[in-house]
């Protein structure tokens, strides 16, 4: 199918740009430097040099590490920053709240108890349980715990995954509003019918949120299991509403596209994709192709592999 340039100009464009004037760059400063080393009388003795000395090696070894716990405590501390201002603006909504502006307010009424802002709507809850993630993930890093028990830290460094699980949902969160989104649809593959659990309580809230907001198509959620035999169920009468929404096999993505397309006519869809490299190019290249709605898939993702 031929692709789609609007699509592939949002997509790809920027991106391209970027990167053919960053090479452009590194290729001339490259040239500059590469005849001011051969030309250059000074440097005559650093061509009989072969190699990097191990101890050099070891210092940059050493400096990416810092520059790893540099950017994790810089999250903590901008997490920090950024969960004080929400405990705030929780605070102000609740106490200023206007009925002049009811769609902007976060708060439903004046004076409403401002921890139902915070456990009660998808960006705090998921901001919440993102915090707590913070929380395992720094203390485990502690010298103390590293030499103590090793696979402690192991094991909740890589609760990264669930971190950035909560982030995309915490992101989207923040956009369901009648004015920023239409519809949000949420595809999930995962092997067994295991890897839903921990998840299906927060999606079940979702589901019956919206219902009771006479909303029931605001979010179509879709679960897969890839590797299983029969038709397996969420155990649990709270989870009846996520066992209808369970196929076996996985996700037919054209159909899916062109749905999406016949329903937004014209429109901009944003696409976001977390999981292998495999599927975010099998996303990438349908969010660039040409359709006959107009529609516009713009293409994101997180990838692990």
């Amino acid at each position: 199918m031929a692709v789609s340039w609007r699509s592939w100009l949002a997509n790809e464009g920027v991106k391209h740009l970027c990167l053919l004037i960053w090479l452009s760059m590194n290729v001339l400063l490259f040239w500059k430097t590469f005849l001011l080393y051969n030309q250059g009388p000074e440097y005559h003795y650093l061509h009989q040099m072969l190699g990097v000395p191990s101890r050099r090696t070891r210092r940059l070894l050493d400096k990416s590490r810092t520059f790893h716990i540099t950017c994790g405590v810089t999250i903590c501390i901008f997490s920090g920053v950024h969960v004080a201002a929400h405990l705030v603006n929780a605070l102000n909504f609740s106490v200023n709240y206007s009925e002049d502006f009811v769609e902007l307010n976060a708060a439903r009424y004046r004076n409403e108890d401002p921890r139902k802002l915070l456990f009660t709507t998808v960006p705090g809850l998921t901001g919440v349980c993102m915090v707590v993630v913070l929380f395992l993930m720094i203390t485990a890093s502690t010298y103390a715990i590293r030499v103590s028990n090793y696979d402690i830290f192991w094991y909740t460094h890589n609760l990264f995954f669930v971190f950035y699980m909560l982030l995309m949902l915490h992101v989207s969160g923040d956009d369901w509003k009648p004015y920023k989104l239409r519809r949000l649809y949420f595809i999930w593959v995962c092997r067994d019918i295991q890897s839903f659990r921990w998840f299906a309580d927060l999606l079940c809230m979702l589901h019956n949120k919206f219902w009771q907001e006479n909303r029931p198509d605001y979010v179509n959620i879709q679960l897969y299991l890839s590797q299983t035999d029969g038709i397996q169920k969420i155990i649990g009468e709270k989870y009846h509403a996520l066992n209808s929404r369970l196929f076996i096999g996985r996700p037919r993505w054209k159909l899916l596209f062109d749905e999406i397309a016949k329903y937004n006519r014209g429109k901009t869809v944003g696409v976001f994709c977390c999981g292998p490299n495999s599927l975010s190019k099998t996303l990438h290249k349908l969010s660039n192709q040409n359709n006959s709605y107009g529609t516009r898939f713009e293409y994101n993702k997180e990838s692990f592999s």
